[in-house]
């Protein structure tokens, strides 16, 4: 129905001479169109809606934002006359497509969730509705309503609990936990009044208060699993539960304590990678060409680049480099598109709102410049990840762009495929090659799943069903998620392929978001709700794939928002790192490791010293010292301005068995050498890696780091390139890491040890 609609309003533009054109930049006096007026309409008929009952706002408020934007929408098409003759036609076919792709979205999150789909979306609507408040700088104002609503009527306790949690969002702790002490006093509201303040006191350093509220509110609805956390919580911080503290009332966890060898310390602060940020993306390069590994992080007031100084430290270059300037930044690719041997840097904006995606060109001195206009780059939509990948093979680095949600009404629009015209600017061809999708995209793999040579590309739905297309090696791809069997619907997240079995077919795993319940009852239980788990999409080798997380001991649910791979322990096979988290101020929830010894994975969070708490964006793993110890470097923070926080590095103490770090540079092939297949054999076994920026929201290096466990040589490296040239290594060094030009026989060893 959702595309008859789309079909008839596109023939009524036609017939008046209306083109539909791509927004390339920002809308600054008005929507550029009816379709974004009506998005922006209930929008913000929807934002009154949800405030007017605690700000004293009431009816007429929303009377009146109803008025104004239905001026705003008038104003959009009256400059065109063309676009206000058909608007009698076109409006209301504008507004039913609008409502058709609404009501499939609640569809989706009712065969997902079930019957409680509605307490979800309504949670979600409540941070896609903040979103603009925020981002426009007019919580203040919001926030003098909501006090002006509490004086006028001070026994309104709904409204003291409103204006609480506001408060909260906006890191006023204390004026929050002031706000729900006057709200614990209506009866009916006691309880949450009381979880609410725990959060207040526990974000504000009160850990013994934060418990006693956490523990009272427990007294009055046991089945409070969020007082339950956070009361675990603040014992942690307290050092275990004070005796007064009833056992029925003391919280265990089962998750995270699984056996493992692996032990981590903290250790941003000391390296110098402790910058407090709303952290967004994360990637590990070589920016400037020493052959050592520097960081970039992406937030909201900028992004950081950190150079590293070879002693095991980091100096932050942010300031002139070019990179400092693009705020509201999300997620960071890396790729050479111009094949000059200095990696450039692509950053998506917003994430789950509009905004103007930018490439920065590598000047080779430290500096960054802006070249998306020249590239062809230029464009305004909803933007999460972004991945380069040469997909037609032609040794130049193309580039995906996913079109995530775009808000709660805003409309879904057309993934972009750039292909590279290897002149330094790109077309979009995303159309022409088949890459079309009614589904937001949230998470872009590339992998060539089927082994013909051709990447093949996986997009993770955030609300919908994941797509798999397959590359048809002209150009042009096929849609086959369904007979490949990934399409089941699901909250999904970034997404990467790997290997993780060894058989030479590369399996896709796809992070999964969960409901806050959801993440706590896995937390407890160490189980959580059946087919909410991040998937492990099993490569049949016969172009499908079987989803086997819970044979391979996957079974807890995460509000997971980046991850990666890697061998964490040296021990030959694939770990995983999950960063989790959630956009309101009283989610939270702790990094996760999923450790795979061959058989299946165990949560080793607790036991290898990761922390309880966190909001982890883009998780990245990577060898920054070149000693074969893989670091985890999470970039943390929180949507509200209430919750910028540090980057976080945690590495290993011991370094645990031996390794090999392969760093490769392509002449026919991408310099980047993405897309090559790696051939390990040591130790009787055969390991396959894959060059690859990872999830997408955490940009691993494109430095293959490779466990051997206790093998005390390497038998083989075998280097399939994307230029379709083979290489064989015979007996490359142990505990070391390599260089290989494609095309030279001979390696460069550039560390050792």
């Amino acid at each position: 129905m959702q595309f008859a609609l789309h079909q008839t309003q596109r023939a009524v533009q036609l017939a008046a001479g209306v083109e539909a054109v791509p927004l390339t930049s920002a809308p600054v006096q008005r929507p550029a169109d009816v379709d974004r007026s009506t998005s922006e309409f209930f929008n913000r008929l929807t934002r009154a809606a949800l405030y007017a009952p605690v700000d004293g706002g009431g009816v007429p408020a929303i009377a009146t934002t109803a008025l104004d934007s239905a001026r705003t929408m008038v104003a959009a098409t009256a400059a065109d006359p063309l676009r206000l003759a058909i608007l009698p036609v076109e409006l209301p076919l504008s507004v039913a497509t609008l409502g058709a792709q609404e009501m499939l979205r609640v569809l989706y999150g009712w065969q997902i969730l079930g019957s409680r789909a509605p307490e979800f979306i309504r949670e979600i609507s409540e941070v896609f509705l903040d979103g603009p408040v925020y981002l426009q700088l007019e919580y203040l104002k919001q926030l003098r309503r909501m006090q002006a609503q509490v004086r006028a009527v001070p026994g309104d306790g709904a409204a003291w609990l409103e204006l609480g949690r506001y408060s909260m969002k906006c890191g006023m702790y204390h004026q929050a936990a002031a706000a729900f002490t006057t709200a614990a006093g209506f009866s009916l509201l006691r309880a949450e009044a009381l979880y609410q303040r725990s959060v207040a006191n526990y974000r504000s350093a009160e850990y013994a208060d934060a418990l006693r509220d956490a523990v009272e509110s427990l007294a009055l609805n046991p089945d409070q699993p969020r007082a339950a956390y956070w009361s675990w919580l603040a014992a942690g911080e307290l050092g275990g539960y004070p005796a007064d503290v009833p056992k029925a009332r003391r919280i265990e966890m089962a998750s995270g304590c699984g056996d493992t060898d692996l032990r981590y310390e903290s250790v941003s602060a000391q390296i110098g990678l402790d910058k407090t940020g709303e952290g967004r993306g994360l990637a590990v390069f070589d920016y400037d060409g020493d052959g050592r590994l520097d960081v970039m992080v992406s937030a909201a007031g900028g992004c950081s680049l950190f150079h590293n100084n070879g002693d095991g430290t980091f100096t932050d270059v942010s300031v002139g480099s070019g990179l400092d300037t693009c705020v509201s930044s999300f997620a960071v690719a890396i790729g050479d598109y111009d094949g000059d041997g200095k990696p450039d840097v692509f950053v998506t904006r917003q994430g789950f709102l509009e905004g103007a995606s930018v490439l920065y060109r590598n000047n080779g001195d430290g500096t960054f410049t802006d070249v998306t206009a020249a590239a062809g780059l230029t464009g305004w939509i909803s933007t999460f990840a972004a991945s380069w990948a040469d997909y037609n093979c032609d040794g130049a680095l193309d580039l995906f762009v996913g079109a995530n949600l775009n808000g709660l009404f805003g409309r879904k629009v057309g993934d972009r495929l750039f292909r590279n015209n290897g002149d330094g600017t790109f077309t979009d061809v995303a159309e022409r090659a088949g890459i079309v999708t009614p589904w937001p995209t949230i998470g872009a793999a590339w992998g060539d799943y089927d082994n013909d040579g051709f990447p093949d590309l996986f997009l993770s739905s955030s609300f919908g069903r994941s797509q798999l297309f397959h590359n048809n090696g002209d150009g042009t791809f096929t849609n086959v998620s369904r007979q490949a069997g990934i399409d089941s619907p699901c909250f999904g997240s970034v997404t990467f392929w790997c290997d993780y079995d060894g058989d030479g077919y590369l399996d896709l795993v796809q992070y999964v978001w969960c409901r806050h319940e959801d993440m706590l009852q896995s937390l407890r239980d160490g189980v959580g709700p059946a087919d909410r788990a991040l998937r492990i999409y099993h490569n049949n080798g016969n172009g499908t794939f079987t989803n086997v997380n819970r044979d391979l001991g996957v079974t807890e649910c995460w509000g997971s928002m980046s991850g990666n791979a890697a061998d964490l322990n040296n021990d030959g096979y694939f770990d995983l790192v999950l960063g989790n988290g959630g956009p309101q101020v009283v989610r939270g929830e702790p990094p996760v490791i999923l450790q795979f010894d061959g058989r299946r994975f165990r949560n080793v969070t607790f036991t290898a010293g990761m922390p309880r708490f966190g909001k982890s964006h883009g998780a990245v793993i990577a060898d920054l010292t070149g000693d074969g110890r893989p670091h985890i470097l999470l970039g943390s923070g929180g949507f509200y301005p209430a919750e910028p926080m540090p980057v976080e590095v945690y590495r290993p103490i011991v370094r645990l068995g031996n390794y090999l770090n392969v760093r490769l540079v392509g002449t026919k092939s991408n310099r980047d050498a993405i897309g090559a297949r790696l051939r390990i054999t040591a130790g009787g076994r055969t390991q396959h890696h894959l060059v690859s920026g990872g999830s997408g929201f955490g940009c691993l290096p494109f430095e293959q780091h490779i466990g051997v466990g206790a093998a005390t040589t390497i038998e083989a490296l075998e280097i399939d390139w994307p230029s379709r040239t083979r290489q064989r290594i015979a007996s490359p060094p142990i505990n070391a890491t390599i260089r290989n030009t494609e095309g030279e026989e001979s390696i460069a060893v550039v560390r050792r040890g």
